[in-house]
């Protein structure tokens, strides 16, 4: 145990001088008020005099509890100003961009908001929804329809398609023939097969334009036809070139694009690119569960200039798809303001 004597000019001061140096639980074991003796006491004041004394080694929990979460929370205070501060000090283009946003599409977006505040951010949202415009669904207008799905291997095409047959059969009440032009691939085949089994209608395998119009009597008898393609890379040119003879003799009423959300941007840029031969197509993003940034939807709008449809955020059929939700994605890229 640590004791100390402390001499003050009252006994407030004393206290003082004991709690600075010993710290709250330190024990008062006597007190008085004294004076020199002699002469010199005769000029003084009355001072204070305490003895006090404390456990060596004794911390109070309960003071360093506090005093953390002072630290913590003026810490976190400081940092909360350092963010807001740094973001009202770059521009709203840099803040697209960081956010994943073409620059170019970014400087479209931001022309004539140049601050981050909780108005332009509102503004800009808005923005981004005109930007996308009104997902497309499938038309119904004719009385057949012929479907052509498209897009890189890996990208959930087939599963899609699946969905998409799913509610035609479900809420539109259609009768629809499934079409696998994946001979690539035996298991894509295979896949198809048994949803086809799962939902009732029947799955043909072609391998190439002839026998798919080998099938048009047949076809006519459906009210929706959906064709699987293989699933190919943008790079292999030769393959590429296949799919554009395909889409070009299959006398198909509309073309969708499948891209994943997950792809990175640089990837992306290219993949649409490589579908320039085509004039007119729809797209559709899958796997919106894998990624937590959805400006590659955007980017890619703006790369192709052709409009979104569907979206698809998990495995399960019928479920996990739907008409984009133009609003969802604003808040996605924008999120955290």
């Amino acid at each position: 145990m640590k004791v100390k004597r402390y001499i003050a000019d009252n006994y407030q001061e004393a206290m003082r001088m004991i709690k600075t140096e010993m710290g709250s639980n330190a024990v008062i074991l006597q007190q008085n008020s004294y004076k020199d003796k002699g002469i010199r006491g005769l000029f003084q004041k009355k001072k204070v005099e305490v003895l006090a004394a404390v456990e060596e080694n004794k911390i109070n929990k309960d003071d360093l509890f506090y005093k953390d979460i002072y630290e913590i929370k003026s810490l976190l205070m400081t940092l909360k100003k350092d963010v807001k501060q740094e973001e009202k000090n770059i521009s709203t283009t840099d803040f697209l961009v960081g956010k994943g946003v073409n620059e170019n599409l970014a400087n479209i977006l931001t022309e004539g908001i140049e601050n981050i505040s909780d108005n332009n951010m509102e503004l800009l949202q808005k923005r981004i929804i005109n930007f996308i415009g009104t997902p497309r669904k499938i038309n119904f207008s004719n009385d057949k329809k012929r479907i052509i799905f498209i897009g890189p291997t890996g990208v959930g095409k087939t599963t899609t398609i699946a969905k998409i047959a799913s509610n035609l059969i479900l809420k539109e009440n259609k009768k629809v023939l499934l079409i696998t032009a994946d001979i690539f691939r035996i298991a894509g085949a295979e896949q198809l097969k048994i949803y086809g089994d799962i939902l009732g209608v029947p799955v043909k395998v072609v391998n190439n334009i002839f026998d798919l119009h080998k099938l048009n009597n047949e076809l006519d008898m459906y009210d929706i036809v959906l064709v699987d393609t293989a699933g190919r890379s943008h790079n292999d040119e030769r393959k590429m070139h296949e799919l554009k003879t395909f889409l070009q003799y299959s006398s198909c009423d509309e073309i969708y694009l499948c891209l994943s959300a997950a792809t990175k941007d640089s990837d992306i840029k290219n993949i649409v690119k490589s579908y320039d031969f085509i004039n007119d197509y729809n797209l559709i993003f899958t796997k919106l569960d894998e990624t937590d940034n959805y400006s590659v939807i955007l980017n890619s709008i703006f790369y192709s200039k052709k409009p979104l449809s569907y979206i698809t955020n998990g495995q399960i059929v019928p479920d996990d798809i739907s008409i984009a939700d133009r609003r969802l994605i604003a808040q996605n890229i924008l999120k955290g303001n």
